[in-house]
């Protein structure tokens, strides 16, 4: 026997070395789990939870909004997963349909053969989906599911001679090669070599359609043939939490059908339902050549994502025995996967899910101004759709400053992330909510609960809101300043 993170194990023959059961693993206390994390995962990752207070949130279990702490706690998650967690944790049917899936031992991976399971799902996803997007390519996260879509807009669009993607400034697409290209919502790209080098990238202004239309007059020849493939916008700006201005996606997707430019819809974050439609494009009479999903797609309990397209447009890429497996991913399409996908959208239609993100998030809404009107020198702006929303926060950074000097400080990067830290901690300490901002805008504060909330839920969240904001930010930040001032020594020594 062996002791690893002070649990005994049993010795690996192969290399000597102990492993943890899963019994073991399981039941594993916080701190040894935590010095398993810091060894053998990502030490800098938690030293980031360690400032927010997160580090020591010792999960017992979980279920719809709720998540239970081995001290007894019971926190409210309006992170959900950063929207991956839409059906709320470990929602009964979900678990359900993976114990059908045992019982009958139904088989998760066939590559030599159909497996009846995806084309179910497609066909669901079809029903959803206006025409004609009836064609779908499975992935595992919504990064494939973007990298799925350039490159059958590649296949379609280079043979003439185009070579260049259009993307919005400050929009976040995945982080593999060909979305990373395509990301600049944070700087995630440096030190990387792109999959679409910065020359073949034309940038323009989210929600600004005359901005798109210089950039695609610039980028066309005197023959009218212009080098953009094709224009890929999120239909809610995920790091911002920005609508677009009305009518902006149908100007988007009509702008690009005049100019043979293929239109994608990045729906990963925000569709599924959780702005109070499937998508969010269809506020609008707006209809992509492809459009992407991901997050709420697998319940909550797998990794699931799609690209959704046209027949003629797949056909253009991939309309021959030859080229039809050119773009393939070894794990999409599992068959519990796919098995977890279907109930998720019988899920949504048969409990009214996608109505409920609307009527909440019209009452989410509502108490959020509420709140700004009450503390109008502190929210600046309220934004977002469904339960997807957002607030800007005034962090008077001029009376931080005074508080606490950054320059000196290599834990704290910004003032803004000082005050932002400090505003989420307090909630997750003070009034056990969980919420979340994103690097690329850290005077938001997101609110993104499951889809089964419910209006007490919000006014939990109002009610803490309200009891950290009347407090000042300056108490929050004070008090978070005192709680990481001695990890900032020990991490200068």
């Amino acid at each position: 026997m062996f002791t690893v993170a002070g649990v005994e194990t049993s010795e690996n023959i192969g290399t000597g070395l102990p492993l943890l059961s899963l019994d073991q693993s399981l039941d594993l206390e916080n701190t040894a789990a935590n010095r398993l994390y810091s060894q053998h995962l990502n030490k800098y990752m938690l030293q980031i939870f360690d400032i927010l207070g997160l580090k020591d949130m010792d999960i017992k279990g979980a279920q719809g909004l709720e998540i239970w702490l081995s001290d007894g706690r019971t926190l409210l998650d309006f992170s959900a997963g950063l929207g991956v967690v839409g059906l709320g944790h470990n929602h009964p049917r979900i678990i359900e349909a993976e114990r059908k899936c045992h019982e009958r031992k139904v088989i998760d991976c066939i590559k030599i053969a159909p497996h009846k399971l995806q084309g179910a799902l497609a066909y669901n996803l079809s029903l959803f989906l206006p025409p004609p997007l009836t064609v779908s390519f499975l992935a595992v996260s919504g990064a494939e599911a973007n990298e799925a879509a350039m490159k059958l807009s590649e296949r379609v669009q280079t043979p003439k001679g185009k070579n260049k993607f259009l993307c919005m400034r400050g929009a976040f697409h995945g982080k593999t090669h060909g979305p990373l290209s395509l990301t600049t919502a944070t700087d995630v790209q440096s030190g990387f070599l792109l999959g679409v080098p910065k020359e073949n990238v034309v940038y323009v202004s989210y929600g600004d359609i005359e901005t798109m239309r210089q950039a695609i007059n610039a980028e066309t020849d005197s023959s009218g043939r212009n080098s953009i493939i094709a224009a890929i916008v999120e239909t809610i700006h995920g790091t911002t939490c920005e609508l677009p201005p009305a009518g902006y996606l149908s100007q988007f997707a009509e702008l690009c059908r005049k100019n043979d430019i293929l239109s994608i819809f990045d729906e990963v974050k925000v569709g599924m339902g959780r702005s109070g439609r499937f998508c969010a494009f269809q506020y609008e009479d707006a209809t992509p050549d492809i459009v992407t999903l991901a997050k709420t797609l697998g319940g909550g309990k797998r990794e699931v994502a799609v690209m959704v397209t046209s027949q003629a447009l797949f056909d253009r890429a991939y309309g021959n025995k030859q080229d039809c497996n050119l773009h393939s991913s070894s794990f999409s399409g599992l068959g519990e996967s796919c098995a977890v996908a279907i109930e998720t959208l019988n899920i949504i239609q048969d409990e009214g899910l996608i109505e409920n993100a609307e009527k909440n998030g019209q009452y989410l809404s509502k108490r959020l101004h509420e709140l700004k009107s009450k503390y109008p020198k502190q929210i600046l702006d309220v934004r977002g759709r469904g339960l997807f929303q957002a607030i800007r926060l005034n962090f008077h950074q001029e009376l931080v400053s005074k508080l606490v000097d950054i320059s000196k400080n290599p834990l704290f990067q910004t003032y803004q992330t000082v005050l932002i830290g400090a505003v989420t901690r307090q909630l997750f300490e003070r009034h056990n909510i969980l919420v979340h901002f994103q690097p690329g805008a850290r005077d938001i504060l997101h609110f993104m609960p499951p889809f089964v909330a419910q209006q007490h839920h919000i006014d939990k969240l109002i009610a803490a809101l309200d009891d950290t904001l009347s407090s000042g930010i300056a108490d929050a930040t004070l008090r978070f300043v005192t709680q990481n001032i001695a990890r900032v020594f020990r991490d200068m020594t």
